[in-house]
């Protein structure tokens, strides 16, 4: 299988796995866990302008985003982290961002997903 992916280095996983088809699945569950986790304390974060709930969703997926070339999520995360502290949650780009947000994510689960069942 190719990486024709705008979301995921497939073959980050691949070459991690080494073969190893369970631990392909097992570290395919463990980016799909992060993902969902991060979509749903990013997403209530951005509702209710908690700040510190989001700076810990933003820390928890580092490592995942790093290992495993997730840019397209890294540079949205990076982008909600520019507006917040330079505008607040009242800005203008707040909306759109989440919006981003919660698009990536899903297209990320969805990729993740469809991975996952060809495995």
């Amino acid at each position: 299988m190719g990486n024709n992916s705008t979301n995921l280095d497939y073959q980050l996983v691949l070459e991690m796995a080494e073969g190893d088809k369970e631990f392909e699945n097992e570290l395919l569950d463990a980016i799909i866990t992060s993902v969902q986790d991060l979509k749903e304390k990013y997403s209530t974060g951005l509702v209710n302008a908690d700040d510190e709930m989001i700076m810990q969703a933003r820390h928890k997926i580092k490592p995942t985003l790093a290992l495993f070339g997730l840019e397209r999520l890294t540079e949205i995360l990076e982008e909600g982290k520019v507006i917040i502290e330079s505008q607040g949650f009242n800005a203008s780009g707040i909306h759109p961002h989440k919006e981003e947000f919660m698009l990536a994510t899903g297209e990320l689960l969805e990729e993740l997903y469809g991975i996952r069942q060809s495995v």
